[in-house]
């Protein structure tokens, strides 16, 4: 087999689902021989989006132990999803996993009506950016739709103390 040194070597991965990526499918840490899956591909009747977003970060993994560099998406890692039988997408399409699904902000275009959706709040103000179709004259954007904030979890191990009154 053409990569059989990097499968090996692959095969030894350790992988970790992770509880913090919203909009992340999986990641690939080669010098670390890790990969991390985004943990709603472990929900049940999510099974075909996960062992896709697997054999993707494998095909890193092999791809770049093979050409001992980082591939990226290139002809190596191509080529690797090929050999797996995989289609070689760059961006995963799973509508659970868009930032539509997990944003907090969205603005919109006051011209064409696109929506633009942030995960975390974007630092500039709405008004001082526009569409990336319409541009600056006809495209100004406005804050269509805000999340309210999370509730801030309490500090552990501190209590407040009332003070008896006298």
């Amino acid at each position: 087999m053409i990569y059989g040194d990097a499968l090996d070597r692959c095969l030894d991965c350790k992988v970790e689902a992770s509880d913090r990526a919203k909009t992340v499918a999986g990641s690939a840490f080669m010098r670390e021989r890790r990969i991390v899956l985004n943990a709603a591909l472990f929900k049940p009747g999510r099974e075909k989006d996960r062992n896709a977003t697997f054999l993707h970060e494998c095909a890193h993994i092999i791809a770049n132990l093979h050409k001992r560099r980082d591939c990226g998406h290139g002809i190596g890692w191509r080529g690797v999803m090929e050999t797996l039988g995989e289609p070689a997408d760059r961006c995963h399409s799973i509508r659970y996993l868009s930032p539509k699904a997990h944003a907090i902000v969205t603005w919109q275009c006051r011209g064409c009506g696109q929506e633009y959706h942030f995960v975390r709040r974007p630092r500039r103000r709405p008004e001082n950016c526009w569409c990336a179709k319409c541009g600056p004259r006809q495209g100004q954007l406005a804050l269509h739709w805000e999340a309210a904030p999370p509730p801030r979890p309490a500090k552990p191990g501190r209590k407040r103390s009332r003070r008896a009154r006298s």
